[in-house]
C-alpha cells in the first residue's frame, strides 16, 4: 500500500498542475466582450459634390512653389499630398504678375484648380489712394473688372490658367496690411456695375468668417447674385454652419481660407519649435475636425492657408522644419485632399449611437471612401461598416505614431479599429 500510495500520489499532484496551468490558459484566451459600432453606409442618399481641398501660395515677396514642392503638393502618390485647388493671390501691382506663374502651370499641369484673390485693388482706384484701407471708387468699378480680366489674359497669355477669380480677401476685415473695405451693397453694386469678369468663375465675398448676413445680402439681389458663381468665406473665429440660401441657389459654398499655428504669429507668442510634438498634432485633429464640418454642412471645398510654411503641409525651413519636406499635418490633410477626389459626391452615413467617431462617406466611380476621425483620446475599437459590399479593402492610418500607413482588409468583415486621436481613411473598391 505504501508503495502504491508513493506512486500515486505524486500523480495527483501533477495532474492538479496540469489542471491549473490549463485553466491560467483558458483566462488568458477569453477576450472582453467590445461592444460593436456600426457606421451604415447608404449610398441612395447623396449630398453635394466635391470640388476639391487645397492650400495657398505664398502671397507677398518673390518666393513661389517650386516644380519639386508642387510635385508632393499636387501629386497623389507616397509621401505626396495630392492637393486639387491652389490659393494665389491676384497682386495690385502688375510688376508682381510674373512671380506666380511657374507655380500655377505647375498645378495647371496637374489638374489642379487654381483661385486668384485680390487683396486690394490698385492704389489709384481707392479712396486712399493706398493699398491698405479705403475703399473702391464706384467710378472705378469698371475699371477694376478690366484690371481683373487683363490679369486672367496676361496669364493665359503665359500658359498658366486661372480658374476662379475672387473679388476680394475678407472685405469685412480691417487690418493694417494690404486690404480694402467692402459692405455687401458695395458687391452688388460692384456686380452690377458695367464690364463683366470673363475667363474665370468668380467667388466671393471670401468673409473673415464666413458671415451669412453679408453673403446672402448679396445673394438675395438677383442681378448680383446671377453674377457670382462660387460662394467662398473663411472661417476665422466662427462661419461653420450650413448655408441654405446658397445651397437653394446652387452655387458652390467653398472656405478658401484658414489657419491653425498655436498662435505663434502673434506678437510676444512662444516659438513653434518650444511645442511638443503631441501639442502640435491634436491641433492637427482640431484642423481635421473643421474639415469634418464643412463637409457635412455641404461645402464643395476647402482651402487651408499656405501650403509651405513651419506650421503647415511643406516645411519652409523654419522652426526645426526642413525646406521641402511633407509635414505631418500635411499628411493629416491628406486623408481628404488625396483619397477624396474632385467630383467624388458625399453619401450618407448613420452612427450606432455607442460610436464616437466623425464620419463622412464618398462614391467615385467604382470605389466608396469612408473618412472615420476620433477625435477622442481613447481607441474606438470593432467598427464595422455595414450597406456597401467589397471586392478590395484598404486602410490608411495617420496618428501622432503613424503616418498613413496602409493595410489591406478583409472584405467579408469591413471591420476595423481606430486610434485615439487619429484619422483612418477606408477606400472599397466594389
Amino acid at each position: 500500500m505504501k508503495t502504491i500510495k508513493t506512486l500515486v500520489f505524486p500523480f495527483l499532484l501533477l495532474l492538479a498542475s496540469i489542471w491549473s496551468c490549463k485553466k491560467e490558459e483558458i483566462k488568458e484566451e477569453v477576450k472582453p466582450n467590445i461592444p460593436e459600432k456600426l457606421v451604415n453606409i447608404d449610398p441612395t442618399v447623396t449630398y453635394q459634390k466635391i470640388s476639391g481641398f487645397g492650400a495657398a501660395n505664398r502671397m507677398w515677396g518673390t518666393q513661389s512653389l517650386l516644380p519639386a514642392e508642387a510635385q508632393k503638393a499636387f501629386g497623389t502618390g507616397s509621401d505626396e499630398l495630392g492637393l486639387s485647388i491652389f490659393r494665389v493671390r491676384l497682386s495690385s501691382d502688375k510688376a508682381e504678375w510674373p512671380i506666380i506663374i511657374q507655380a500655377v502651370k505647375e498645378a495647371n499641369t496637374r489638374g489642379v484648380k487654381v483661385l486668384a484673390s485680390p487683396w486690394s485693388p490698385p492704389a489709384a482706384f481707392k479712396s486712399n489712394n493706398s493699398t491698405v484701407r479705403g475703399y473702391l471708387l464706384p467710378e472705378k468699378y469698371t475699371a477694376f473688372k478690366e484690371y481683373i480680366n487683363e490679369f486672367i489674359q496676361f496669364m493665359a497669355d503665359n500658359g498658366a490658367i486661372i480658374d476662379v477669380v475672387s473679388i476680394q480677401n475678407e472685405p469685412d476685415w480691417k487690418p493694417n496690411y494690404e486690404s480694402c473695405d467692402w459692405v455687401a451693397d458695395d458687391f452688388i453694386n460692384f456686380l452690377k456695375a458695367p464690364g463683366e469678369i470673363v475667363g474665370a468663375k468668380v467667388a466671393g465675398p471670401e468673409s473673415l468668417n464666413f458671415n451669412q448676413e453679408f453673403t446672402n445680402t448679396i445673394l438675395q439681389d438677383p442681378v448680383a447674385s446671377q453674377k457670382l458663381d462660387i460662394v467662398a468665406g473663411h472661417i476665422y473665429g466662427s462661419g461653420l454652419a450650413p448655408f441654405p440660401l446658397a445651397e437653394q441657389q446652387n452655387k458652390e459654398i467653398w472656405m478658401t481660407e484658414y489657419l491653425l499655428n498655436l498662435d505663434t504669429g502673434n506678437a510676444g507668442a512662444a516659438a513653434w519649435s518650444t511645442y511638443t510634438e503631441s501639442t502640435k498634432w491634436l491641433e492637427s485633429i482640431k484642423m481635421l475636425e473643421s474639415v469634418h464640418e464643412a463637409m457635412i454642412n455641404n461645402w464643395n471645398a476647402y482651402i487651408w492657408w499656405y501650403l509651405q510654411r513651419y506650421y503647415s503641409f511643406i516645411g519652409d525651413g523654419e522652426q526645426g522644419t526642413t525646406n521641402g519636406a511633407v509635414l505631418k499635418r500635411g499628411v493629416a490633410f491628406s486623408h481628404y485632399a488625396k483619397f477624396i477626389r474632385p467630383g467624388s459626391q458625399r453619401i450618407k452615413t448613420e452612427l450606432s449611437a455607442n460610436n464616437d467617431l466623425k464620419v463622412t462617406a464618398y462614391i467615385n466611380g467604382n470605389q466608396t471612401i469612408i473618412e472615420l476621425l476620433n477625435a477622442k483620446t481613447y481607441d474606438i475599437n470593432n467598427v464595422t461598416l455595414t450597406g456597401v459590399t467589397a471586392k478590395s479593402v484598404e486602410a490608411y492610418t495617420t496618428t501622432i505614431l503613424e503616418t498613413q500607413s496602409k493595410v489591406t482588409g478583409d472584405p467579408s468583415k469591413l471591420n476595423f479599429n481606430i486610434p485615439a486621436n487619429g484619422i483612418t481613411t477606408v477606400v472599397i473598391t466594389n
